[in-house]
């Protein structure tokens, strides 16, 4: 025990990047001194919150509630909406609110532009039409330049879902399911799949997969399968505005929301962390991104309030707490899950 004591701090910085449960960082951290030191010096992969603006972006603390510069954002973040994050510090954004979609590193300033347009087959095989798209929310199913690199974008377009992939110049729309219009509301990846949250509760799991094309070129083909989750008895009371969110468990291993888990929940940015309580009551922190006009009005907001964010423990149901950094509104894009 007194060797473990004492292990250098690069091989102890090794170990704790290996607990990604909470409770046991937690422990590891009391063993003595050296290994608080050295946890303190190697955070948890615990998201940050981060605040866009034009004047300066920022990102804060979940446990401690103050400005975080390590590590520092690039001057890129100044500005864009934000649509969506991913692990690395990787965001989907749009610097104007109906253009200039890209992926951005917030910590390398590394920037890959997305095309503007999308890409509609026409039924019965009579032609294809391209029209402009506005990105809601966004996922990746891994950062550039990887050639494994697919984007799936909830949209205001002529469609409500579209894909893409580097070396395409439009977006391609998602097939049709079923005889009814699509309204996905968030969307996350998961074990090979995009999976999108409808308003009527039907989950609907989408599967790009890179083909040649007649022409020798690759092209984009996606499967898809959809599920009716409909929650029998519940109502949505008059006035009252529902948001619906999606995200796969801490283990990877599924989409359900389940107790024992720290949930960070936000559009297209949602993350689970264990906290070492299987059998005990998770915890959900939550993000002020909910308009009256639906989660298609985003890019119509003047300002984009922080006030109505905070966490809800399982345990107990009707007791919201305002334990997020107080934030003054944005003029830009909600804030989001920085996922650094």
């Amino acid at each position: 025990m007194a060797a473990a004591a004492g292990l250098h701090q690069d091989v102890l910085a090794r170990i704790l990047l290996l607990l990604s449960c909470i409770v046991d960082r937690v422990r590891a951290s009391a063993v003595n001194k050296h290994w608080r030191r050295v946890s303190l010096q190697n955070p948890p992969p615990l998201p940050r919150l981060l605040r866009p603006s034009t004047a300066r972006t920022e990102s804060y603390r979940i446990f401690g509630g103050f400005v975080d510069l390590h590590p520092s954002l690039s001057d890129e973040g100044r500005g864009p909406r934000f649509c969506g994050s991913a692990p690395g510090g990787w965001f989907v954004m749009s610097s104007q609110p109906w253009r200039g979609h890209a992926l951005l590193n917030l910590r390398t300033g590394e920037r890959v532009a997305l095309p503007e347009r999308v890409r509609i087959p026409l039924e019965f095989g009579l032609g294809v039409i391209t029209c402009p798209m506005m990105i809601r929310a966004a996922v990746m199913s891994s950062a550039p330049p990887s050639g494994a690199c697919l984007v799936a974008a909830v949209t205001s377009s002529q469609t409500n879902l579209a894909f893409w992939r580097p070396g395409m110049e439009c977006w391609l729309s998602a097939p049709a399911v079923g005889r009814f219009v699509r309204n996905a509301e968030d969307i996350t990846y998961h074990d090979g799949w995009f999976c999108a949250v409808e308003s009527d509760d039907d989950l609907v799991c989408y599967k790009p997969e890179i083909a040649p094309a007649e022409d020798g070129a690759p092209s984009l083909t996606i499967r898809h399968h959809a599920y009716n989750l409909h929650v029998h008895g519940h109502r949505t009371a008059p006035g009252e505005i529902v948001s619906r969110y999606l995200l796969p468990s801490a283990s990877g291993a599924d989409l359900l929301m389940k107790s024992g888990q720290v949930l960070f929940v936000g559009r297209a940015c949602s993350k689970a962390f264990y906290t070492g309580h299987t059998g005990g009551p998770g915890y959900i922190y939550f993000l002020d991104d909910v308009y009256t006009g639906g989660p298609h009005s985003v890019a119509q907001q003047n300002e984009y309030p922080c006030v109505d964010a905070g966490g809800w423990r399982y345990s107990v149901p009707d007791e919201i707490q305002r334990c997020l950094p107080w934030l003054p509104p944005s003029d830009t894009s909600p804030c989001i899950w920085y996922h650094h």
